[in-house]
């Protein structure tokens, strides 16, 4: 069995015909916590917190949450990104066996989608982690396949504030990356989507969907908190094109991994995809400039750098560039 793409309602479907909950995906932006939601349990555990979960509702929760983990931003390769699906089960005051139950469902579709069972590795081992202000205890399991590492599921056993119990005996985290399950399921590339990419290097892609994901989260370019973000994954795609243009491919990828990611939020909007492109000529254009000035040409610091592409060369020309020089840098 090979799949094109695992989709958000077939998967939503999976889990509410064997009796979760299932959690509409959360906003990107977490500030009451980090500046990005990282992982799904993030949220539901908060939720679960402040009283947002009822009892009979927190025994079984399946929640796919597109996340962003900026420590991956230089590290960016085939199965590596800053955007993916976290997709999460989790359970609240459970026994070791619901929690091995809920394991059990993700090992069933994991079969379902053409994994063969002996190329399933697991490790384990013992879990002593701060997360915020819990202090949290338990075994987690790693799960691979064909040595591809897809996630890990965690059975907590103590779950503490200041040394105090909360009122959470027990906690099940069942975490799989779902781009890590597709790639290790059509043996393609981490980064397919719905046409041929193949052409295009991972790091553009993976910065053209952690831009396109930003957008569909309203998170617009600006020099604080979240905007912060997209302002500087949208430089570092301005140094990994040199520079240039999108071309009509990088433009139809663009436009899939808005697809993608709302698919994934469950959102219906439209996205302002000129956002994006701005922010990336404007981006363009200092880098272009900053070129012309390692060049010798002093006198070009103060032009305004929020300007289409034609009208940046309509300014270096008048400022004194030559001709075939700005031909030539700006492609």
């Amino acid at each position: 069995m090979k799949i094109r793409l695992l989709i958000a309602n077939d998967l939503k479907k999976y889990f509410l015909e064997r009796g979760y909950n299932c959690v509409k995906p959360y906003q990107i932006v977490n500030n009451n916590d980090t500046v990005f939601i990282t992982a799904g349990i993030q949220p539901i555990l908060s939720d679960y917190i402040n009283s947002k979960l009822n009892d009979n509702a927190s025994k079984k929760i399946y929640l796919s949450q597109p996340v962003i983990r900026t420590q991956f931003v230089n590290s960016i390769s085939e199965g590596s990104s800053v955007a993916f699906i976290n997709s999460t089960s989790a359970g609240f005051n459970i026994s070791e066996k619901e929690h091995n139950d809920l394991v059990k469902d993700w090992l069933e579709l994991f079969y379902k989608l053409g994994m063969h069972p002996l190329n399933i590795s697991s490790r384990s081992k013992e879990y002593e982690r701060t997360w915020g202000d819990l202090e949290v205890l338990g075994r987690k399991t790693f799960y691979y396949y064909n040595n591809i590492e897809l996630g890990d599921t965690t059975f907590f056993t103590s779950i503490t504030k200041n040394g105090k119990k909360i009122g959470l005996d027990t906690m099940s985290d069942v975490g799989f990356g779902l781009e890590r399950i597709r790639w290790s399921v059509n043996h393609g590339s981490y980064y397919d989507l719905y046409s041929d990419s193949s052409s295009l290097s991972p790091m553009v892609k993976a910065y053209l969907s952690v831009l396109s994901l930003l957008a569909v989260n309203n998170v617009k370019p600006s020099n604080k908190n979240s905007g912060y973000r997209a302002r500087q994954f949208s430089k570092k795609l301005a140094n990994v094109l040199d520079g240039n243009e999108f071309s009509n491919l990088e433009k139809q990828y663009l436009m899939e991994s808005i697809r993608y990611w709302k698919d994934w939020q469950e959102m219906d909007k439209d996205i302002d995809v000129e956002v994006i492109i701005n922010e990336y000529t404007r981006n363009c254009n200092r880098l272009i400039i900053n070129k012309l000035i390692e060049d010798g040409y002093n006198n070009l610091s103060g032009i305004n750098i929020n300007v289409s592409r034609e009208e940046l060369k309509k300014r270096l020309l008048s400022a004194g560039v030559e001709t075939e020089k700005v031909k030539k840098i700006i492609r």
